[in-house]
């Protein structure tokens, strides 16, 4: 075979190829299946009220559980850049490094304590010195990303519920929309979007959850890490022996083969009770400064 008649042997195969790709080319795209509008981010609109309205929430659910994604990752960088911690592992990191930050802190006089209502803040304790403005700096940015956690985890933890909610109507609508559009020509696109809206409902309900416990334990952890670094003996009180009584104090256990307790003896000489102690006088309270300059 030469190689002019190889050549146009291609050329033919090449032409063919073109013309089965050209006829069966529509064919193929037909049986692709369709992305719904509602996963590409925009709400059907269809003229009945249930179901654009239900379209339109799912949509803007799946918006506001994103954007409150954003919102948490931001306060777990936001403790991450303020501690100097890289980004991988930053939130275990960057709360033993919170924690760190308030030992050196209550060494050398300065106590931190979280108040929670009626907002999350964080005050100081002043014994001996004033924070310089470095110190100043990362205090401010541990309590700007534990309200930025807390109000993550509340707003997540709402869209988690609203989710479930607009799934339990968009559940009613399915079960009746062969009924309700058995004359619409859109019926067939409806109920695609109505499939569409349970898938985007449960990824937006499943991702709301997720993020609201992992914003709420970032929250926990630095109210832990603060209150570890502030007053380090409670790490270990819960693991302390109770107090041995005086070998005084201890009453003998009643005799064996005895069957009914020992009748106490009256008091030859009563005597008036001893007046109650005085009670201490208040330690004086070190002075809080809540941030002052």
């Amino acid at each position: 075979m030469t190689g002019a008649s190889t050549r146009a042997r291609r050329l033919r195969l090449a032409a063919l190829a073109l013309v089965l790709g050209a006829l069966h080319g529509p064919l193929l795209g037909g049986c692709a299946p369709r992305t719904s509008q509602l996963e590409q981010g925009r709400a059907l609109r269809t003229g009945k009220p249930p179901y654009d309205e239900l379209f339109e929430a799912a949509r803007a659910l799946r918006e506001a559980s994103l954007e409150a994604e954003r919102r948490a990752g931001e306060a777990r960088a936001e403790l991450a850049r303020a501690l100097g911690v890289a980004p991988p592992a930053a939130r275990d990191a960057a709360i033993e490094a919170a924690r760190a930050r308030a030992e050196e802190l209550r060494a050398s006089g300065v106590l931190l304590h979280v108040e929670l209502v009626p907002e999350a803040r964080i005050v100081r304790a002043r014994r001996g010195r004033r924070l310089g403005a470095e110190d100043r700096r990362v205090v401010e940015a541990m309590e700007a990303s534990l309200q930025r956690a807390l109000a993550a985890s509340r707003e997540l933890g709402e869209l988690a519920k609203r989710a479930a909610e607009l799934e339990r109507q968009r559940a009613a609508l399915a079960a009746g929309s062969t009924e309700a559009l058995a004359n619409d020509p859109r019926r067939r696109e409806v109920e695609r979007e109505l499939e569409a809206a349970e898938r985007v409902l449960a990824e937006a309900g499943a991702l709301a959850d997720r993020h609201a416990g992992s914003a709420s334990k970032l929250a926990l952890d630095l109210v832990l890490a603060l209150d570890a670094g502030a007053h380090p003996t409670r790490r270990g009180a819960a693991s302390r022996p109770p107090p041995r009584r005086p070998a005084g104090a201890a009453k003998a256990p009643p005799r064996r083969g005895s069957g009914r307790a020992p009748t106490p003896r009256p008091d030859p000489s009563p005597k008036e009770p001893p007046s109650p102690p005085a009670p201490p006088s208040p330690p004086q309270s070190p002075g809080v400064d809540d941030f002052d300059p």
